[in-house]
């Protein structure tokens, strides 16, 4: 009996307590929404590791003082050693600090010229509630040991933010990050979940799902960095701009096998440790070494291929390094293989000829999707490429 009594006691005591707490805080709520996947995780059925018939002919970088900001290696003493020594190399080039045409206007221009010399093109689009969330994740992204794969931001209620909007900014916020920093490699999906204080979200949670373990990531990432400080130091050695892009492209040709499928295959630490990858790898390492010899150089995609386009003398102008490693006759190339190696697709514009009477735009889909990396990520301007080839 008595126990019976302490039981009802102990159940009123709870009930009371969640009652009050509901009563004080009527107003708050915890919803749990969603959670979205990377788009280049979703597709099974890569089209870009091209075929030629025919044999190809056999064909056997930045300037110094571009802005350096938040490129993943601030936490890096030894990688940023090294980038500071690639700063010290003379060439007699013009520095590219220039702003594309996509921002016409001179006010806007200023305010574009960090982020597209720093290589955070599509955070320059973002609202700034959507920079919070990008700023959040590259905050716990950009650390020498990464501890942790999820944030909070808190008192947001004087944002006005509708729970309604969270999945598009979220996904914009996000999704600009993965594509500005291809060096967080380890991203594959996420998921949110919200605080409502009335009508406005007050609390946001946004976790990091990923094919890997912390441990994992904190090994495998700086394998990467270390390859891509090598790569980007032998380029730093060439006497032009041009001359080190072409370096970073034949490189990659040279040691990247391409193969589809496998969890690696869809992000730089395949291209650059594994020496294996699709067509992800290849342009996100071309952007990430591109970028650390200061070439303003973006990802872009069809709704089956990225590649990259790269801003030179106030002009973008398409690199493929995947469409430039083809098999030929049937033969997929092992790393370290150059017989293969095509320079069709370097620094063209979308009228040069690649093949026959193909131009860069009609040999095969060059039309962008509206959207980066989620496919609920929309809004994003893209540059406009040259009609013609880059002339060295």
């Amino acid at each position: 009996m008595k126990s019976f009594i302490f039981i009802s006691f102990i159940i009123f005591i709870q009930l009371f307590v969640a009652v009050q707490s509901r009563v004080i805080n009527k107003n708050v709520k915890v919803v749990y929404t969603f959670g979205d996947e990377l788009d280049k995780y979703k597709k099974t059925d890569h089209v870009d590791n091209i075929k030629w018939d025919n044999e190809i002919e056999d064909e056997v970088q930045v300037p110094e003082n571009n802005l350096f900001k938040r490129l993943a290696i601030e936490d890096d003493e030894e990688f940023e050693a090294k980038i500071k020594e690639f700063q010290t190399v003379e060439d007699d080039e013009e520095v590219v600090d220039e702003i594309p045409n996509e921002f016409p206007h001179e006010e806007e221009r200023l305010s574009k010229r960090a982020t597209i010399s720093s290589s955070e093109y599509f955070r320059s689009q973002l609202s700034s509630f959507e920079k919070k969330i990008y700023d959040s994740l590259h905050t716990i992204s950009n650390k020498s040991t990464i501890s942790t794969l999820s944030f909070q931001l808190k008192n947001l209620k004087s944002s006005k933010i509708k729970s309604s909007n969270i999945k598009l900014y979220s996904s914009r916020g996000i999704g600009a990050l993965v594509r500005d920093h291809p060096e967080f490699w380890w991203v594959k999906k996420y998921t949110v979940s919200m605080q409502n204080s009335g009508s406005y979200v007050n609390v946001l949670k946004v976790t990091i799902q990923s094919d890997y373990s912390i441990s994992n990531i904190n090994s495998y990432k700086s394998k990467v960095k270390s390859r891509a400080a090598s790569i980007a130091s032998a380029a730093k050695k060439k006497s032009s701009t041009y001359n080190r892009l072409l370096y970073i492209h034949d490189y990659l040709v040279k040691y990247i096998k391409y193969k589809d499928g496998s969890t690696y295959s869809y992000n730089i630490y395949g291209a650059l440790v594994k020496n294996a990858s699709a067509c992800e790898g290849y342009a996100e390492s071309f952007a990430y070494i591109a970028r650390l010899i200061s070439v303003p150089t973006i990802c872009v995609t069809s709704n089956s291929h990225k590649w990259n386009y790269v801003y030179l003398k106030s002009k973008w102008y398409a690199v493929d390094v995947t469409f430039d490693d083809p098999t030929l006759n049937g033969k997929v190339y092992e790393s370290g293989e150059t017989k293969n190696l095509s320079h069709k697709f370097f620094l063209v514009g979308k009228n040069t000829p690649v093949k026959g009477n193909k131009t860069y735009s009609t040999y095969s889909n060059r039309s962008l999707v509206s959207y980066i990396e989620f496919t609920n990520a929309t809004g994003f301007k893209f540059p406009t490429l040259s009609s013609s080839a880059y002339s060295p």
